[in-house]
């Protein structure tokens, strides 16, 4: 077997033997209801408390709202109530990439009870200022958010577990030709023999919006040689850009992409004080 059909073999064992369901969503340009599944628009406010701010005091923006009750095809994750995301508004949306869970520039809520007696006029809404420049991920549009039916999806080349498995696969089976990282593989080919989407994953599902499964990434996975973050085994969600009859829907700085990562273990206690925060753009 050469080293090129044993490194496909491999990719093929890891991704049957690492899959994982996700449920995607895709976005319908229109005003939900208060308390719908939305990007953008008015989110659900329990009536008397203050619109989110970031540690600086600026109100931050509303990025996304889910309805729980959309997610009972996701074991695991909440079935009541809703799940908000709210981002900073400054030239990096509130992102820390040096600190990536602080929830300083950033806040996720769930409210595992709403009240059905709050309207549109109870939310305290944020004054518009204009002291300096907001930024915002979002269009001058809200969106519902469509769920689509579960999918089954296999680990891309991506995930910062990828590389971790591949290696010690191939480690194991070509011991004579070591890697280090799935870059040394391809120091094994001259220059003009090398096949740059050999790890490449061929799936509609890399990309896109979704809830839980694997990510997708721009650039890297922030997890990635990052010990601080290996307990950000799920994704919670993930917002991708999207451009519709030429207006923008959604755009993370150059067309990127926006993610959101819990343990396991804190999503089953419903425990969302530690969510990582990343977003990156080609």
């Amino acid at each position: 077997m050469t080293d090129t059909e044993l490194a496909k073999e491999i990719c093929g064992d890891i991704r049957a033997a690492h899959k994982r369901t996700c449920l995607p969503f895709t976005l319908e340009v229109g005003e939900p209801g208060l308390t719908d599944s939305k990007v953008g628009g008015t989110p659900y406010l329990p009536r008397g408390e203050a619109w989110p701010v970031c540690s600086c005091g600026a109100p931050m923006t509303f990025l996304a709202q889910i309805d729980c009750t959309q997610l009972k095809d996701l074991p695991d994750f909440p079935h009541t109530g809703l799940l908000q995301f709210f981002v900073g508004t400054d030239d990096l949306y509130g992102a820390d990439f040096d600190g990536q869970t602080a929830q300083l520039g950033y806040k996720v809520f769930y409210r595992e009870a709403v009240d059905p007696s709050v309207t549109p006029a109870d939310v305290a809404l944020p004054q518009p200022t204009d002291d300096e420049e907001r930024y915002t991920p979002l269009g001058d549009r809200p969106c519902r958010v469509v769920f689509g039916q579960p999918r089954e999806q296999a680990i891309p080349e991506g995930d910062h577990l990828f590389e971790t498995l591949f290696v010690q696969a191939w480690n194991q089976r070509r011991p004579e030709k070591h890697l280090n990282s799935i870059w040394d593989f391809y120091g094994l080919f001259p220059k003009e023999e090398r096949d740059y989407d050999i790890f490449t994953l061929k799936s509609e599902l890399k990309t896109g919006h979704r809830m839980d499964g694997y990510p997708f990434f721009t650039q890297n996975d922030p997890r990635s040689g990052d010990i601080d973050y290996q307990e950000f085994d799920t994704l919670l969600f993930q917002l991708d850009s999207e451009m519709r009859d030429r207006r923008e829907l959604v755009c993370w700085g150059d067309c990127g992409v926006g993610n959101f990562f819990i343990s396991r273990d804190a999503l089953k206690r419903r425990d969302f004080s530690r969510v990582l925060y990343n977003w990156d753009c080609g």
